[in-house]
C-alpha cells in the first residue's frame, strides 16, 4: 500500500516539478502567442513551495525521489531573489536620501456602494506617521459627498505643494484614478497612452530635485475585473459541477484577457521609457508577479529596488492569495536606491512600497 502511495505522490510531484520548468520560461512567452503559460509564471510561489515539500517528504521517507525536485528547484536559483532576499539593510540610510512611497489604496476603502471609513481612517493615521518626498499613489479615490474630502486630507497629511492626478472613471460624485504627489517642483507630466480600462492606466511625471530632473512613472496596470460572482465562486465549496465549469471558463477567460492586454500595455510603457531624456523611477501595482512577461518588459535594464535593497519575503499583495509580489519600484542604473522596504500594515489589499534614492549631479 505505501508503495502505491509514493508513485501516486511522485506522479503528482512530477507535474509539480514540469510546471515549475514553465513557470521559468513565462518572462520569455508572450501571453500573445502562449497565454497559457503566464498561469504558471503567476503560480510559481505556490509552485516553488509545493516542490520544496515534495523534497521535505521525500528526504523524511529516505527516498531518492527527493532528487528530481532538488535538480527542478536548482534550475530556477536566479530566480529565487526576486521573491526572497537575505541581505542585511542599512538602518541609517543618507540623510539626503529622496523618499517616495508607493501604494494601491484600493479607493481608500469604497467596497461596492459601501462605503467602509475604518479603511481610509488607518490610511490617514499611516500616511501621518512618516512624510515622504514623493507619493504614488494607485486606485486614488476622490469624492464630493458631503463630510468627506480624502483628496484634501491626503494634501493636508502629507503636505506635498505639487501634484499630478488623473482621473479616468467617474460616476455620481466620486472619481477614481492615479495620483503622483510631490514635495519638488513638476516641471512636465502626462499619460502613457494606452487603452484604458477602469483606473488602468499609467503617468509620468517630470520631478526637479534640486537641479536633477528624474522622471517618475506612475502606473496601474490591467486588472481582472472580478465581479462579485466571480469571488463568491473561488470561496464556494457547494456549487453544482455545470456552475463550476462556468465559473472556471469565466476565471480563466478574465485571466487570459488581462495578461494580454497588459502584454499590450507593457510594450507602449517600455518604448515610452527608452524615449526618455531623463533618468527614471517607476512605481505601481503591475498586477503581474516578477515571473511574467509584462514585468520583464518594463524592467529591461532597469533595477528592482526589493532586489537592490529589499530584505525577507517580498510579497506585496494582501488579499486572497499570500506570496504574490506585484508591485514595484523599478529604477535607472545611474540612480542609488540606498533603502526599500515592504510595510507590511493590513491598510488595503496591497502593502505600501518605501524606497530611498540619492542622485549624482
Amino acid at each position: 500500500m505505501r508503495k502505491l502511495i509514493d508513485k501516486l505522490l511522485f506522479g503528482v510531484n512530477v507535474l509539480a516539478g514540469l510546471s515549475l520548468l514553465i513557470a521559468y520560461i513565462s518572462p520569455y512567452a508572450s501571453p500573445t502567442q502562449f497565454w497559457f503559460v503566464s498561469f504558471f509564471g503567476l503560480g510559481y510561489p505556490f509552485l516553488l513551495v509545493v516542490n520544496a515539500l515534495f523534497v521535505l517528504y521525500w528526504l523524511i521517507r529516505l527516498k531518492k525521489q527527493l532528487l528530481f525536485s532538488v535538480v527542478i528547484i536548482g534550475v530556477g536559483y536566479f530566480h529565487y531573489g526576486k521573491f526572497i532576499r537575505f541581505k542585511k539593510q542599512d538602518p541609517y540610510p543618507p540623510i539626503e536620501s529622496i523618499k517616495i512611497m508607493s501604494h494601491n489604496l484600493r479607493a481608500l476603502g469604497l467596497n461596492g456602494p459601501v462605503f467602509q471609513t475604518e479603511d481610509s481612517k488607518k490610511i490617514f493615521e499611516f500616511l501621518d506617521q512618516e512624510l515622504f518626498d514623493v507619493y504614488c499613489f494607485q486606485e486614488f479615490f476622490d469624492t464630493k459627498r458631503k463630510g468627506f474630502a480624502p483628496y484634501d486630507s491626503i494634501k493636508r497629511i502629507t503636505g506635498t505643494r505639487y501634484r499630478h492626478v488623473e482621473y479616468l472613471a467617474q460616476f455620481r460624485e466620486n472619481s477614481f484614478g492615479i495620483a503622483t504627489l510631490s514635495q519638488y517642483p513638476i516641471i512636465e507630466k502626462g499619460i502613457v497612452p494606452f487603452e484604458r480600462e477602469g483606473t488602468n492606466m499609467c503617468i509620468f511625471t517630470d520631478i526637479d530635485f534640486n537641479g536633477k530632473i528624474v522622471r517618475v512613472y506612475n502606473m496601474h496596470l490591467q486588472s481582472l475585473h472580478f465581479r462579485r460572482k466571480d469571488y463568491e465562486f473561488l470561496q464556494s465549496l457547494d456549487a453544482s459541477n455545470e456552475e463550476k465549469i462556468d465559473g472556471a471558463k469565466n476565471i480563466v477567460s478574465r485571466f487570459k484577457s488581462a495578461f494580454i492586454k497588459r502584454e499590450e500595455q507593457a510594450k507602449i510603457i517600455r518604448q515610452h521609457i527608452e524615449d526618455c531624456p531623463f533618468p527614471v523611477i517607476v512605481c505601481g501595482d503591475f498586477n503581474d508577479t516578477p515571473l511574467s512577461y509584462s514585468y520583464d518588459l518594463i524592467r529591461g535594464n532597469l533595477t528592482d529596488a526589493f532586489e537592490a535593497k529589499g530584505r525577507g519575503i517580498g510579497s506585496t499583495y494582501n488579499g486572497m492569495f499570500p506570496l504574490l509580489r506585484i508591485d514595484y519600484i523599478l529604477h535607472s542604473p545611474e540612480i542609488d536606491n540606498t533603502y526599500f522596504n515592504v510595510v507590511k500594515e493590513d491598510l488595503s489589499d496591497h502593502y505600501p512600497l518605501v524606497a530611498y534614492f540619492t542622485f549624482e549631479q
